[in-house]
């Protein structure tokens, strides 16, 4: 797995918009919470919301609900919503660490305070990408980890509720998105909103890998039931 320049990964857009929020944190050693994050040190809760994150390099400890766990490069981790997290950085290397919010709830974002005994309980679902487990699930987010061979394509798609959220792991993804088509290397993401005409093909020498985040409609009961548009 190559070193990513944290500079120059930091640097994509962030993803806000009416269904989910997200970024591309770093953390140095140097430093006492991450980098690019305006809150600073803020353990808190997330109010019906979940909150997913992928170490892409480093290593970080993280405590959710009642677990505390060292976390490695391609663990991808969901944390709950109402459960208590705090991070602490570990070792040498930079930390490169994606995560999304969903929903995106404009005036309760999160909660710093007025923690109560059952948000320092449970434990936070967790695969490594670089393995065969599945990627977890839950009512906000459906997760799926998806490899492409050369030459290979999704079909295309338009989802009428839900956004998506794509993540490159390793190989390039030509992305199309109605009549705009761009690259995506690994460790760059894309945010695409609902109803959005798209495809994702293996436009290299090697295989594809991909997380797919399909992110439900803050006022649909059901949103990880995929409804695609004609």
């Amino acid at each position: 797995m190559s070193r990513i320049d944290h500079h120059v990964w930091s640097q994509q857009p962030k993803i806000l918009a009416e269904r989910c929020r997200g970024l591309a944190l770093i953390w140095t050693p140097d430093v006492h919470w991450f980098n690019n994050d305006w809150l600073g040190p803020t353990p808190h809760i997330h109010e019906d919301a979940t909150e997913i994150a992928y170490m892409a390099q480093g290593q970080l400890e993280i405590e959710v609900g009642g677990s505390k766990r060292i976390y490695q490069p391609g663990d991808f981790i969901l944390m709950s919503p109402y459960k208590y997290h705090n991070y602490w950085h570990v070792g040498d290397d930079p930390v490169c660490f994606f995560v999304v919010v969903a929903p995106n709830h404009k005036f309760r974002r999160l909660r710093t305070t007025d923690f109560t005994p059952d948000m320092h309980e449970g434990d936070a679902p967790y695969a490594n990408v670089f393995t065969n487990d599945p990627l977890p699930s839950n009512e906000h987010f459906l997760t799926q980890k998806v490899t492409l061979q050369p030459g290979e394509c999704e079909d295309l798609r338009a989802l009428a509720q839900q956004d998506r959220v794509v993540y490159v792991v390793a190989g390039t993804a030509q992305v199309r998105m109605h009549t705009l088509s761009g690259a995506l290397a690994a460790n760059q993401f894309i945010h695409i909103p609902a109803s959005t005409r798209h495809q994702i093909c293996n436009v290299g020498y090697e295989p594809l890998t991909y997380i797919s985040l399909t992110i439900t409609d803050p006022d649909t009961a059901h949103g990880t039931e995929l409804k695609e548009e004609a």
